[in-house]
């Protein structure tokens, strides 16, 4: 039988001003490159690894959403068999694919793409399940919703499945795991208010950078940096860069909004953005050395 267990440690981060910045120096510390499926309606870049592969998935101009694989502007469609739509999000060091795709009937299920073979993956007792970051240890970290209709976060570990809460929190979702073990996420708090926050060693800790009114952590690498995105006062999204604690706004030239969702060891960066028009594009971005 698979065993489910719940973490409880937690520690709430207080953010002291004059002590973490936000640099504002987006374009200046980043070159962007838009990264685009050819001929689709919009595309979201999700994970990278080491090697630069990238995933993320796309809409076609039919309106239907599939996974893709980016090997240096190679792209290559990915589909859960008999699938409605997929969406594919993770990939490790041994292009190990995780993601979730709805089935006919509208049900969402966990996946893992092992060199073109996918397997479902299913939190036990759940009505829906998102498999959303794999580390090289092949341990995989998500979101599922229970019977209640209540999200959590989970973690796999061969066939253990662990439950992770934020304690205190309506709901909870683990974004991205590294081969340290350490998690990256978000939790919403009884007032309906999205935080980020990192799991490490059993303790959960509340992120935001500074000035943010809500904010998620979508990736994290092995150094420890985590991206993701925030809320300023004005109602205005932007990515970040979090570098043990030194806070950098990422914003694609031009873009109504930034999302940054996924960075490896090289420091560099996925994502999406809108544009005035409300369309979706993916990107990537390094670092200026």
């Amino acid at each position: 039988m698979k065993s489910c267990k719940v973490l409880f440690l937690v520690l709430i981060a207080a953010t002291i001003a004059g002590t973490s910045s936000l640099l504002n120096a987006q374009t200046s510390s980043f070159n962007f490159a838009q990264l685009d499926v050819p001929n689709s309606a919009s595309t979201e870049a999700d994970g990278i690894n080491t090697r630069g592969d990238i995933v993320g998935f796309f809409v076609d101009s039919a309106g239907k959403q599939h996974g893709f694989l980016d090997q240096r502007g190679a792209f290559t469609q990915l589909d859960f068999p008999g699938s409605a739509s997929t969406k594919t999000v993770g990939i490790n060091n041994e292009d190990e694919i995780v993601g979730a795709f709805t089935d006919a009937s509208g049900m969402e299920h966990g996946l893992v793409d092992r060199a073109g073979t996918f397997t479902n993956v299913d939190f036990p007792g759940s009505t829906s399940t998102a498999a959303l970051s794999i580390n090289d240890a092949h341990e995989i970290v998500g979101s599922f919703t229970d019977a209640a209709g209540h999200g959590h976060g989970s973690l796999k570990r061969g066939g253990v499945f662990t439950r992770l809460d934020f304690p205190g929190s309506a709901s909870t979702t683990a974004f991205a795991i590294n081969n340290r073990g350490e998690i990256a996420g978000a939790f919403t708090n009884a007032a309906g208010v999205q935080h980020a926050f990192i799991h490490r060693r059993g303790i959960f800790t509340q992120l935001d950078p500074p000035g943010a009114t809500s904010s998620v952590a979508f990736g994290l690498n092995v150094l420890g940096h985590i991206v993701g995105s925030f809320t300023d006062a004005s109602g205005n999204g932007h990515g970040f860069l979090d570098q043990a604690g030194k806070f950098t706004q990422i914003d694609f030239p031009g873009a109504a909004s930034t999302d940054a969702n996924g960075t490896n060891v090289e420091g560099f960066i996925v994502g999406d953005y809108f544009n005035s028009s409300g369309v979706e594009h993916g990107y990537f971005a390094t670092p200026r050395r």
